[in-house]
């Protein structure tokens, strides 16, 4: 938009402006765009008298108005679209004209054309009278047999049993799945050993046609215990990794030569630890080597056995935490697959979330809780654990130490 707003008045040639800038902005021969009740108007200016006064060519013809906003249009713009249209209309012209003599010369030519495209390249094609004349008595009636050169079996029976000869579904040459689709296969299949010598060949599944497989793939090799096996190869044709996703779990046997436990068993990881399943049973969470580099922490503050501000020490307040511990026996119960367990000496995790809910980890199941799920179970932490009875020791033995020095 231009600097300044306008007022126009109906059938009157003068334009005023407010905070306008004519004499730097517009020009005679230029136009104004003004839009005044909904309706755009482009207006060709005649003169400018001042930076707040021109004259148009002809009257506005639209309602008084001021206040207006409006943009300065140049005529060498203004022009450049018009030769924008002319140029595009031109050209849109030549393209039909083309087409009429194309079509004329595509019906009326004895024997080859050459079309003319927009862009005023060419192409050279057969006219409608030369590719009549190629079929002509190409679609005869023939008595007897009509060869195959002709569209025909090249029999005197419309099926045969030899090579080239068309099949019914009785042939003998229907009994391979070569070449075929769908249906059922009543046999076994074997993929025979590759040409590589690594692998056999393969069965693909494809994802992206051409680009991207799954693969199933057979090879052999030899294992550190000197047996030499068959392994069964899950790979990727393309860029894209192929993963083996298994909605009914593993079936897996205990050891090479023992039998196969009718248990199938799953891995899952949802930002915690790894959870491992048999069947619908939730066994718990896979318990792995635990990490404390201190490179792999950040935030670290020692806690110390001092009081600061007349609150009890870390070491003091771990040791009231650790005396309100009630070590339990206890059973777990029976729950899915999972046997009642022999009495266990421990803890009541429920209890120490009350007391100390840094050494408990999970959400805690509720009343009606799905015996197979236990996801939201509590559980001990048990490194957070010794930290407490480690400030406890600690707590302890500054009251030992200060008994002993006050003896002295």
């Amino acid at each position: 938009m231009s600097a300044g707003t306008l007022t126009l008045t109906h059938n009157s040639d003068a334009v005023a402006g407010s905070g306008t800038a004519f004499t730097t902005e517009v020009a005679a021969g230029d136009f104004i765009v003004v839009t005044v009740g909904g309706v755009p108007y482009t207006l060709p200016v005649k003169s400018v008298e001042s930076g707040t006064a021109l004259t148009l060519v002809s009257n506005f013809t639209g309602p008084t108005q001021s206040g207006a906003a409006w943009s300065a249009v140049p005529r060498v713009a203004l022009n450049m679209v018009t030769a924008a249209l002319v140029a595009q209309s031109a050209e849109a012209l030549r393209g039909l004209n083309y087409d009429k003599q194309n079509w004329q010369q595509f019906f009326t030519a004895d024997g080859d054309v050459t079309i003319k495209l927009p862009d005023t390249s060419q192409t050279t094609g057969p006219s409608a009278k030369k590719l009549i004349n190629s079929v002509a008595d190409k679609a005869d009636k023939v008595d007897g047999v009509v060869p195959k050169e002709q569209g025909g079996t090249g029999l005197s029976q419309p099926f045969g049993d030899k090579e080239g000869q068309f099949c019914q579904g009785s042939d003998s040459r229907l009994n391979t799945i070569n070449g075929k689709t769908g249906g059922q296969i009543n046999s076994g299949v074997n993929l025979a050993w590759g040409t590589d010598g690594v692998f056999s060949h393969s069965l693909g599944f494809d994802v992206i046609p051409g680009q991207e497989a799954a693969r199933l793939r057979g090879s052999r090799a030899d294992f550190t215990d000197g047996t030499n096996r068959v392994i069964l190869n899950l790979d990727s044709v393309g860029n894209r990794r192929t993963v083996f996703y298994a909605n009914g779990g593993i079936l897996c046997q205990p050891g090479i030569y023992g039998g196969p436990q009718m248990y199938s068993t799953f891995l899952n990881f949802v930002g915690g630890p790894v959870d491992l399943w048999v069947d619908n049973s939730r066994m718990g969470a896979l318990q792995l080597t635990t990490t404390s580099d201190r490179h792999l922490k950040k935030e670290i503050k020692y806690l110390s056995d001092k009081n600061v501000m007349g609150e009890l020490s870390a070491s003091a307040t771990a040791l009231n935490e650790v005396m309100e511990w009630k070590p339990a026996t206890f059973r777990f119960k029976k729950r899915g697959i999972i046997p009642e367990s022999e009495t266990k000496l421990g803890f009541i995790a429920n209890d120490l979330v009350v007391t100390s809910p840094e050494c408990v980890k999970g959400k805690g199941l509720e009343d009606g809780y799905d015996e197979n799920d236990t996801t939201d179970a509590y559980s001990l932490d048990e490194t957070a654990m010794i930290a407490k009875l480690t400030l406890s020791i600690q707590a302890l033995q500054k009251q030992i130490t200060e008994l002993q020095n006050s003896s002295v």
